[in-house]
Formats: structure tokens, C-alpha cells, sequence
């Protein structure tokens, strides 16, 4: 059955923000963010709806279906980041998945994987910020048709696409819709180790890919 994926609204930031929880529960990086706290799936819904409503660019390039099964959230190129309200805004949601005594480590980490961002992409491009699908919806297709709108665009105007995970298994699905590592490394003060992929941009007559694979 085709999975019909569209802009999301910010009235379902909540949902969103729930799917994206439960779908990165156990990655090694947002479970480094979230801690061992007893409350950690609660700071996790939080953190994201975060996010979501001051990281995403006012959601232009976020992507989900019509029962969140999963979501895609893009930056589109150009944008830098949320602006300086905006980062200020969100700095409680971070500080509630972190954890107020933890917060300067996890903004210095995060700070890191700005630089390498800015290392390696120097023009254009669009930044997968996140891909989550529902733990229990995983193998259906929909990551891949989640990134679909985009890596089609991506194409058409010849736009490199940028990614982390530090999920080893996604490596290779991402691999296969044509992403390459660009750089592996352990976080520092972390134990979380982590893959850098660049999707390189491509003359406009090409024809776009089919899906393939699933990313968690």
C-alpha cells in the first residue's frame, strides 16, 4: 500500500513530539541527551515538542502521515539554525531532557557536531535534523518514504542532503538512498560513537531513486 506522507501541522506537535520519543527511546545519542532520570520518557516528549516548535525552521520541511507513524524533520538550506529567541525559548525543553545539572556537557557535544556540520558542509544543503518511526511500524517503508519528498527535490535542483546517527544498522539504509559516511568518531566525553553522512548533490536530469529500506 503507497504511504501518503505530507507537511506536518504544528497542532500536531504533541503527537510528533510523542512519536519521535518512543522511536528514539533507546538511540545512543538521545539516550545520552535524556540520562538515566526515571522521568526520561517524559523529558523526552519534551525535548522534542522543543524542537519541534523552535528548532525546525517553523516546520517548512517536516514531514509525517496522517496517524504520526513516523516523522522527518529537515532544515532546509540556508537555514542555520533556530534564531537566537527561538534558541532561547528552547532552552528549557533541553534543559528538561538533559537535565539542569548535565547542560553544559550536552551543549558542548552538541556544539561539536555544529563544527563538524560546518566542516563538512559549506554550501548548500538540506540538514536531516531527525527520522523517527514508530518502534512497532519499523519495516513498513515509512522512513523511507518520509525522506522521499525531499531526496526527490534534492535532485532536481542538484542539493546535497546531510545527516549524524550514531545507530550503526542505519548506516547502511541510509546508505542505500545514496548517503555516504563522511566521518566516524566517538563524541568527545562521551562513550556515544557516531556516523557523518553526506548525500552529494547530483545533476538535475537524473531520475530520482525508488525507496529502499527503512530508517529506524
Amino acid at each position: 500500500m503507497p504511504i501518503d506522507v505530507r507537511r506536518a501541522t504544528i497542532e500536531e506537535i504533541p503527537a510528533m513530539a510523542a512519536t519521535l520519543a518512543r522511536a528514539f527511546a533507546h538511540d545512543p545519542f538521545y539516550s545520552f541527551l535524556a540520562g538515566g532520570a526515571p522521568e526520561r520518557n517524559q523529558r523526552m516528549r519534551d525535548g522534542w515538542s522543543g524542537i519541534l516548535r523552535f528548532g525546525s525552521a517553523n516546520l517548512t520541511e517536516t514531514y509525517t502521515t496522517d496517524d504520526h507513524g513516523g516523522v522527518a524533520l529537515w532544515l532546509p538550506p540556508g537555514h542555520a539554525g533556530p534564531a537566537f529567541l527561538d534558541s532561547l525559548r528552547m532552552m528549557p525543553a533541553v534543559a528538561r531532557l538533559a537535565g539542569w545539572g548535565r547542560l553544559r556537557i550536552v551543549t558542548s557535544v552538541i556544539a561539536e557536531l555544529e563544527k563538524r556540520h560546518r566542516h563538512h558542509m559549506a554550501g548548500p544543503h538540506f540538514y536531516l535534523s531527525a527520522l523517527g518511526v514508530e518502534p512497532q511500524r519499523q519495516g513498513e517503508g515509512i522512513g523511507s518514504a518520509l525522506l522521499r519528498p525531499v531526496l526527490d527535490r534534492c535532485d532536481r535542483a542538484g542539493i546535497a542532503a546531510y545527516l549524524e546517527t550514531a545507530t550503526a544498522r542505519n548506516v547502511l539504509l541510509y546508505e542505500r538512498l545514496g548517503f555516504d559516511v563522511v566521518e566516524e568518531l566517538t563524541l568527545p566525553r562521551t562513550d556515544v560513537h557516531g556516523w557523518l553522512m553526506v548525500r552529494s548533490s547530483r545533476p538535475s536530469t537524473q531520475a530520482p531513486r525508488a525507496p529502499v529500506g527503512t530508517p529506524a
